[in-house]
C-alpha cells in the first residue's frame, strides 16, 4: 500500500484574486489621493474606482454562493453613502 501524500491546497481562484486585487490597488490610490494636497475632483474620481472594483468584487461573491466579509459590507456601505453624499451637493 502507498502512504497517502497530502494533497497541496487548491491554488487560488485567479478571477477573485484579480478583483481583491484591483480594490486593494484602488485602495491604496484612494489613500495616496487624500494625502498631501488633496485634488477633489482626482479623489472623487479614485474614490469611484474603489467603488466599482468593490461593487465587482462583491457580485463574484453573491454569484458564486460565498460569505460576504463584514470590511467588504461595511467598506461598501460607506464607499456607497460617500458617493450619494457628493450627488447631492
Amino acid at each position: 500500500m502507498v502512504p497517502a501524500v497530502p494533497s497541496a491546497p487548491p491554488p487560488p481562484d485567479s478571477q477573485l484574486e484579480g478583483l481583491k486585487s484591483a480594490v486593494r490597488a484602488a485602495r491604496r490610490d484612494v489613500d495616496l489621493r487624500r494625502s498631501g494636497k488633496v485634488d477633489p475632483a482626482l479623489l472623487v474620481t479614485a474614490r469611484g474606482v474603489l467603488l466599482n472594483a468593490l461593487e465587482s468584487l462583491a457580485a463574484e461573491l453573491v454569484r458564486r454562493r460565498l460569505p460576504m466579509p463584514p470590511a467588504l459590507r461595511d467598506d461598501l456601505r460607506l464607499q456607497r453613502r460617500i458617493r450619494g453624499a457628493r450627488r447631492i451637493r
